[in-house]
């Protein structure tokens, strides 16, 4: 089957309308992609371990672009290296501010310091300040490998990330057997309470969570994480991989689920409670999809037929394009920033022959299919919004930035956005005669519904 856009002939492998795409190579000279450094992959694993020093070794623009994850602002440390460091080296330079960082943060347990592409270009030896360290200050001192030209994508960083993880935290308190009811979820970040919804629905099967990576992880509960009796793995690529490695070392089995979309989510909450010999306490389930699908239903009759455009991490792509098919949209694009042979199989799975997928897009690409396709929605990072602004089509950022999607409640939540982003009046105010004070005006009063949560049917009253 033919690509149905053009592109050049080095790019070819990794647009694919029947097969899955090339994947896991570096991009192409000249060609200026979405992807992010392995220094950022690190991040976006590690940002939110709370309760441990972050130390980013490098220049200091390297710590003012990794202080910003899915939009939060954390707090990070920098040896901010100049033209002196890089010449001399930096390795006193790092031993004084691991210890000012800790005294800043006295009660902090651990530090990860994170190398970056000029600590890797002078071959500083990280690790053994790092042991020096950890030996004269009494707690963890982890290096973290991750200098942006170490690997093709952010991608990488994540699985840097996991094996920092394994080897210094995960299973470093005293063995014992699992704990009654426990589980660890493996790939879950907790963008925008997505954590909070996954938990809730668990917490009425009778389980707890006792280490969620890594969007609620910390030291203490990183050194229990071994004593679960089920891992939960909710992102595929470094879930996966930690899951594996945990089942090797400790011997806990795990399950591969998705907490977005009705289906999905059902299916995992029973696939969960079997595991755990609790059908009786699953017997809410079907019933409460049903109910989120009737109170989704006003909104899936506005979004049936629609076109959507999928971009962004592959580990979402399958669940994601089953949520978007249970809003009634169909599927005409999906493609990642990164991804393994992994994640575009269980896409391709998902949505069959003749839907395009795409690896590793540049916006040239982006722009010619969306001028071809014309979808109703693109969804995908913040680098996309604006390419899809200009040109007239409604865009919606994932990771989401307003309200979780995961779990029933998150299902409406992302039904009611949809429903919103792609029937607001500002598409069409191209053609609708509108001035453009009366456009802005509606645009306005337009989204302050949207945040409030009130649908078209309520604002007549209003």
């Amino acid at each position: 089957m033919q690509i149905p856009i053009d592109v050049i002939p080095e790019r070819a492998g990794h647009l694919e309308v029947v097969e899955i795409p090339a994947c896991d190579r570096r991009t192409l000279p000249g060609v200026v992609s979405q992807r992010a450094c392995l220094l950022y992959g690190a991040r976006w694993m590690l940002a939110a371990i709370r309760d441990a020093v972050h130390l980013i070794h490098g220049p200091v623009g390297c710590a003012y672009y990794s202080g910003t994850v899915r939009k939060k602002n954390y707090r990070v440390f920098s040896t901010a290296l100049g033209e002196k460091e890089i010449v001399f080296g930096a390795g006193q330079k790092l031993e004084d501010a691991i210890r000012e960082a800790v005294s800043l943060r006295p009660r902090s347990s651990a530090v990860l310091v994170y190398t970056t592409c000029a600590v890797g270009l002078i071959g500083e030896d990280v690790e053994a300040i790092c042991k020096r360290a950890s030996a004269s200050l009494g707690l963890p001192v982890v290096p973290v490998n991750c200098p942006g030209f170490g690997g093709v994508s952010q991608g990488k960083g994540h699985d840097v990330a996991a094996a920092a993880l394994l080897e210094h935290f995960i299973g470093r308190a005293p063995a014992g057997p699992p704990l009654e009811n426990s589980v660890n979820i493996l790939g879950e970040f907790d963008v925008q309470g997505d954590l909070k919804e996954i938990e809730q629905l668990l917490q009425r099967l009778g389980l707890n969570i006792i280490c969620a990576v890594s969007g609620r992880a910390t030291v203490e509960n990183m050194a229990r994480a071994h004593r679960a009796g089920l891992n939960i793995v909710h992102c595929g690529r470094t879930g996966r991989w930690l899951a594996q490695k945990m089942e090797e070392r400790f011997g806990i089995p795990w399950r591969k689920v998705s907490f977005f979309g009705l289906a999905e989510t059902a299916a995992a909450l029973q696939a969960i409670a079997a595991f755990f010999n609790r059908p009786r306490e699953a017997a809410w389930v079907e019933k409460e999809a049903e109910t989120a699908r009737q109170r989704a239903l006003s909104y899936l009759r506005r979004l049936a037929g629609r076109r959507v455009a999928l971009f962004f991490g592959a580990s979402r792509m399958d669940s994601m394009a089953r949520a978007f098919g249970e809003l009634g949209m169909e599927v005409v694009l999906c493609g990642s920033q990164f991804g393994c042979r992994e994640d575009y199989t269980e896409s391709r799975r998902c949505l069959g022959r003749g839907t395009l997928m795409i690896d590793d897009a540049h916006q040239r690409e982006l722009e010619e299919f969306l001028h071809r396709y014309r979808p109703d929605l693109l969804v995908g990072g913040t680098r996309e919004r604006f390419m899809a602004h200009k040109m007239g089509i409604p865009f919606l950022v994932f990771p989401q930035e307003t309200s979780p999607y995961a779990g029933f409640n998150g299902f409406v939540n992302l039904a009611r956005e949809v429903a919103a982003l792609v029937g607001a009046p500002v598409w069409r105010l191209g053609n609708s005669g509108f001035s453009r004070k009366e456009g802005e005006e509606m645009v306005v009063k337009h989204v302050r519904y949207m945040e409030r949560g009130i649908n078209e049917n309520e604002r007549s009253s209003l």
